[in-house]
Order: C-alpha cells, then structure tokens, then sequence
C-alpha cells in the first residue's frame, strides 16, 4: 500500500476534490512497502520508486507501458505477441518471450499477487493506489525470486463512504475511454468497490496487404473488491479482477537485411524493403490476418490479524487464468519462397495459444522487539502453475533439410507443471549505540520443480521429436522434469546522517530458475538450461530538503551487478529448419546509476526530472561459434531521461487551471544480443533502434465553478515522432533480416471527470 503521510489517501485522488497543494504534499511524503512494511520511501535503504495514483493521472497513463516515463532504469517494451504481452526490464534484466516453460526477470505483482505470465499486463490502470518499482534482485521478502526487480501495483481500496467517480473520453483514431469505480460501505465492517474500464480505438498501422488496422485497442476491464473488519486488529481484503482484449494485434514491420547472410541477399527481401521505403512509416506489408484474443482473471485474498502487540499474521492467496491465442508474423511482410517442389510458402507465419492457471500462497509473521530495535518477518511461500502452450510456425519452420516445405510445425507443451517453495526471514536492527544506524539481513530457501510433457509436429502428422539416434518417437511425446534448489540473501547497512538524508549500501543475491527449450525435438535439444543469477552490489543516498517557500527531494543510486549463467534465446538453422532455443550466455556485467529530483519551489508548481545509465555488456557469450563478448544487451537503452513540469493556477469561481508537460528520451538500443556483423566485427544497421524524444501533454480545468467536474485535453507525442517501439531480431540467426513494432503516432482527446 502507498499513501500520503498527513495527506488525503492516494485512492481517494479521484473521489474527492483536492487542491494542488494536498496533490503536491502527497508526492513528496509517500508510504511503500518494499520490505513488506510500510515505511517513508525516503527511509527505505534500497532504490524505490513510486507513483501514485493522481500522479499517473494527471501524467495521463493508462497503460504499463508508459510508466517507464516515470521511473528511471525501467524499459518496457511490446513483444512479437503484441501490446498486451509486454517485456518488462529493470537495469538491463528482462524476459523476451511468454513461454510457459520459463519464468521472468521482473515480476509484476497485482493486489499482492504475482501475474507470472505476461498476457494481459498492459491493463487494468485505472481506480489505483500506487506503482512501486522496486529495483535489483529480490532474493528474500517477495514471492517469485527475480534477478531485475519487481513492479507493484495496488488498487484503490474500499473506504467507509459512499463516494465514486465516472470519466469519459473521446479521441483521434475514433478512440473512446468509459472509466468508473462506486465505494459504498454496506455495513461498519463491510465495505465495497466496484470499478471497470472500457477502451477502443481504430488501429494507428494499416496493413496494405490485408486491409487490416493494427495496433487498435478493444479491452474491457472489471474489477470488485471487498473489505472486511469483523473484529479489533482484524482485516481481511478480496480483489476480483477480470480483463478481455479482442483487438487485431501489433503492427509488426520488416526492417531491415543482412546482405550475404541467409536471405539477406534474396532479391524478394530486398525488393520488399525498396516497397516499404516508398510507403507512410505508420504501414506494413504483413500477410497474416491478425485476431488476437486475451482473457484474465484474477483472485487476490489478503488476510492481516495483530495476533499479540507489536505482532502480525498476514497470508496472501492468489489465483490467476490466463487464456491467450495470438498469432503473429515475424517477418512482418508479405514475402514469399518457392521451395525445392515449386511451392510458395509465406515467409514466417507464427501463433502461440497458451492456457494456464496459477495459485500462491504466502504466510508472513511481522513484529518487533527489544524496545522497538528490531524489526523481524518470517515466512513461507508457495506457487503451482499448471498449463498448456501451444506454438506453430510455418514458412522457414517447415522447410526440410532438401528445401521441400513439409507443412506448419505444431509444438504442444502440454501438461507444464510450474512448482516453488520457499522459506525466508529478514531482520532489521537499530544499533543503540550508533544513533541513526540500521542493519538489515535476510535470506530466502528456494525450491523450484518444472515438469514439461511435450508432442512436437509437422502438420502432415509427422513426429518431429526424435531419438538419440535420430529416429522419431512413437508415440510421439516426451517427459521430462528436473528440480532446482538455491540460497538466495539481502545485507544492507543504512546511516541517517541528519534528518532528511540517508546513505546506504546494499548487496543482494537473486536468481531465475531454469526450465526446458519449448520447442526442442532432440534429447540434446531438451537438456534443461541452468538457472542464472545476479550479485549485487548498491551504493545510494536518498535526500529531503527545503528551500525558500518551497521543497525538494533528491535520491541518487549506483549500482553494480555481476550476472551469471544468463538465459538467452539463440536463433539457428538446424538441418534446414530454424529452431529457437535458450542457452545460458556465459557472464555480464552491468553497471550504471539513477538520479531523481523532484522540486516544489513555491506552492503552484513542481518540477521533477529522473536520469539512468546502464552499462550492459557480455564479459564473454559465443554465440552461434561467435564471440559477441562487449555486445550490448538488447532491449535495454544506455541513457533514459524523463522530465515534467506542473503548474496550478487559481481561477476563483471558474475552478483551477493545471498546466502539465512531460518529456521521455532514451538513446539508441540494440535489437539483437550480437551487436556485430560476424563477417565484418562490425555493427549491424539492422540491429539499432534510433534514439527517440516523446513530449506528452496535459490541461485541466478543475472543480469547474465550484463542482466536482474537471474537463481535460491531451496529447501523446505531441510532435508527432516517428519511432520504433521494440524488434526482434532475426538477422544473425541465419535467416538474414529483422523485424520492429512501431511506436505510437500522435494521438489526442477530451476527457470529462465527475467525483461524487
């Protein structure tokens, strides 16, 4: 939970009238629970950030994506499976793809529970309490262990009034928004909310070849929660949350080729890139009719009882389903082959259709002792995830060795069994004889158990899981199951040197558990990859301070990681058939710092900027027989920087005017984990994403003559960039060209806000 010390509660933002000095307060004073108690974010001895939920409205974010604006070292991207299935990255740490079989770096929690698939992320931004990303291996107090971090997001929760809020919108690309929640408390102890979200727009991406819109939005979002008190020291919440896309999917573009490389030198690829050259950015040339569909829910159970003074039980249940089916193109063109007898065969049609329940639960015991001195948790942790994904490809994946196209190739991984236990406990302690001092040690016992029953074909029925000497499996499946076990801690030692400045130092070990290569069809190919892990090491200061009728906040973090065992997915032509798989890079090292600064000068004007620098790179990886050591991670930016500013003006009878701008930049990133053409050591032009600047703004019109109803314009890029979004890479894995998703053009509307 996070809410404003002295100030109204983050949750009440968009039920109640509230001036932009209470708003301003409540920026600077913020509660997070990072340690699983709550504490000023200020006096947390670790790199935190929060956003509550009137500062990511006012910033007009209604999708995870575009929280990376507000919070430095984080990136999050749009993978091949679209907007609705996102890549979230903290200091370099990121998962590429959504496969059942391995787990992310980041881990997204929702009302305490983790959303260990990434289907369905980008949504549910609306009616919420906070943000709260924490950076750098989570190797004790949260659920999943993760080596980047992990990202928080807490819904608005009950309150004892009857009070709501309904905001409505309209767009360019014929976009309309239908936002709402109604609190009413039933009885003392019982106490109800009910919100939900609706959200459409035409596609900004016209597929020339098809006819279709992509990157359109039809989401539909609910969500219930209930609270209860039937006793003193007692609490019990329950959130319920469901979410449906049904849109055309992500604009996916050819880009660019590799002349002498696979098919980089194919007069059709380089034909097609001279037609796209011709074309509007915002078109592609794809062959693939796109229908995705995503569905979720969701089941949070939070149960908190102060069994003794000073002494807490807390256990949180959750339950999660997701069911997705998406195909997607990765190409991103209208390309076609004649293979060996004549056929035309598309490039690369893909799908993946996954269907997968999860189930937590965690018990805590909270206290303190020896006078309030130390503080203490212990707890368990336990998580089960069943399932079935089910990828086909056809073009390249079905060409045989002789060049002859067999049909699609089907992999079911069906059943996965995902299982984890773990215990841990943490400790803090204020040295009485240092004033000022704490010291902080916790540690976490892991147990991970993957189980993977897998059928892999070509669509004739032709088995291609195979022997150890090449022969194929009847009947044409395969079992295999392999358990991991691992020590994983946080140290940290932290000095208020005088109120308001805190300096700390932190070292922490987190790890990602290995799994199975979803596609393999070989015994050698299903030869488990290794879990990875991450040792840090965290320098930081964290300031407040007061200027001449105003304030300020400063924190600064210097990090430095040293990565293990890195999972990365590694592309080839294996007897004619390109197969992905996940091998386990050799090391890295990453390296860099975030700066925030947030100022108030004087009552109606704040200012923020946020920097990071990641310095991401491979101490050595062959890849493919080649050493791509000093390669850049992909996906992952070397500078980001973000900046708003805000201004409130009075307008007495009419209301209050806010004036709001913010900017985002990030430098150049790499596609593509082998930074260099192998032929020629060099960059490949293929593989860059350029840098891109986006100019976000925001006008509102509050408490309109004296009413609860604010009016609003904005804008999202507002110079209209053409930008790339993400990629992915293809040209270094034999198959000589490369893919990218495009970025938003400029999009713009009106909203209106009624609080009751």
């Amino acid at each position: 939970m996070l809410v404003a010390i002295g100030a109204q509660p983050a949750y009440a933002q968009e039920t109640a009238p509230q001036d932009a000095e209470a708003a301003q307060q409540q920026n600077f004073d913020i509660v997070v629970t990072a340690r699983r108690r709550e504490e000023r974010l200020q006096d947390v001895p670790v790199a935190v950030t929060a956003v509550t939920g009137e500062a990511l409205r006012s910033a007009n974010i209604t999708q995870v994506q575009d929280i990376q604006q507000k919070v430095p070292g984080l990136t999050i991207q749009s993978s091949a499976f679209g907007s609705n299935v996102l890549q979230v990255a903290i200091r370099g740490q990121r998962q590429f793809d959504p496969y059942i079989t391995k787990d992310p770096a980041v881990a997204v929690y929702f009302a305490d529970v983790v959303q260990n698939r990434p289907q369905g992320l980008n949504s549910g931004m609306f009616d919420l309490d906070s943000v709260q990303v924490l950076k750098g291996p989570q190797g004790t107090l949260f659920g999943r262990n993760t080596t980047g971090g992990a990202m928080i997001i807490t819904p608005a929760a009950p309150t004892d009034r009857f009070e709501g809020y309904v905001t409505g919108g309209l767009g360019n690309y014929d976009s309309w928004r239908l936002e709402g929640a109604v609190n009413f408390p039933l009885a003392d102890w019982i106490q109800v909310r009910a919100a939900g979200a609706l959200q459409r727009r035409d596609g900004f991406t016209k597929n020339i070849t098809t006819g279709q819109r992509l990157d359109d939005e039809h989401k539909d979002n609910w969500r219930l929660s209930v609270k209860l008190t039937p006793f003193d020291g007692f609490e019990n919440r329950t959130v319920i949350n469901g979410f449906k896309a049904d849109e055309n999917g992500i604009g996916y573009k050819l880009l660019g080729s590799l002349p002498g490389i696979g098919f980089g030198s194919s007069p059709t690829v380089i034909d097609e890139l001279a037609r796209l050259a011709a074309l509007p950015f915002h078109t592609t040339t794809s062959d693939l009719v796109l229908e995705t569909k995503i569905k979720t829910f969701s089941l949070s159970n939070v149960s908190e009882w102060d069994v003794a003074d000073g002494v807490t039980l807390k256990n949180i249940f959750g339950y999660r389903y997701v069911d997705s089916h998406i195909p997607f193109d990765l190409d991103g063109s209208s390309m076609t082959f004649t293979d060996a007898n004549d056929k035309i065969v598309p490039f690369f049609p893909s799908r993946e259709d996954m269907r997968v329940r999860q189930y937590s639960n965690e018990l805590q015991l909270l206290g303190t002792v020896l006078d309030g001195s130390l503080d203490y948790i212990f707890g368990g942790f336990y998580f089960l995830e069943k399932g079935r994904d089910r990828q086909a490809s056809g073009g390249h994946g079905g060409v045989s060795a002789g060049g002859v196209y067999l049909g699609d190739r089907v992999t079911y991984s069906d059943p996965v069994r995902n299982e984890a236990y773990s215990a841990f406990a943490q400790f803090t302690y204020r040295l009485p004889f240092l004033e000022g001092v704490s010291l902080t040690a916790g540690g976490r016992q892991n147990h991970d158990k993957r189980e993977l029953t897998s059928r892999n074909l070509i669509s004739d029925g032709t088995c291609r899981l195979v022997d150890d000497a090449g022969q194929p499996l009847n009947p044409c499946q395969a079992y295999h199951a392999k358990s991991y076990n691992r020590f994983t801690y946080t140290l940290s030692a932290d000095w208020k040197v005088v109120p308001g400045v805190l300096a700390y130092i932190a070292h922490r070990k987190g790890y990602r558990t290995g799994g199975f290569n979803i596609s393999a069809t070989t015994p050698a190919q299903f030869t488990p990859f290794n879990p990875e892990s991450v040792k840090d090491v965290e320098l930081g200061v964290k300031t407040d301070f007061h200027m001449s009728g105003g304030r300020g906040r400063f924190n600064l973090a210097f990090y430095s990681q040293n990565y293990k065992n890195i999972q990365r997915n590694q592309g080839s032509l294996i007897n004619g058939v390109f197969t992905q798989t996940i091998v386990n890079a050799a090391s890295a090292r990453i390296k860099g710092f975030e700066a925030e600064l947030a100022l108030q000068p004087v009552d109606f004007i704040d200012f923020g900027v946020n920097v990071a620098h990641v310095h991401a790179r491979y101490s050595s990886w062959m890849s493919n027989g080649v050493d791509i050591a000093a390669s850049q991670f992909a996906g992952t930016p070397a500078w980001t920087i973000g900046s708003n500013l805000g201004v409130n003006i009075p307008l007495g009878n009419i209301g209050e005017l806010g004036l709001r701008g913010d900017i985002y930049h990030q430098t150049k990133t790499n596609n593509s984990d082998n930074n260099f053409l192998s032929a020629w050591n060099r960059i490949s032009p293929t593989s860059i994403m350029p840098a891109y600047t986006l100019v976000n703004g925001r006008i509102d019109l509050r408490n309109i003559a004296g009413s609860r109803i604010t009016a609003s314009l904005w804008a999202k890029n507002l110079f209209d960039v053409d930008y790339l979004a993400g990629g992915t890479e293809l040209a270094n894995t034999g198959l000589g060209y490369t893919a990218g998703f495009l970025g938003a053009p400029r999009t713009y509307g009106a909203e209106l806000n009624f609080r009751f």
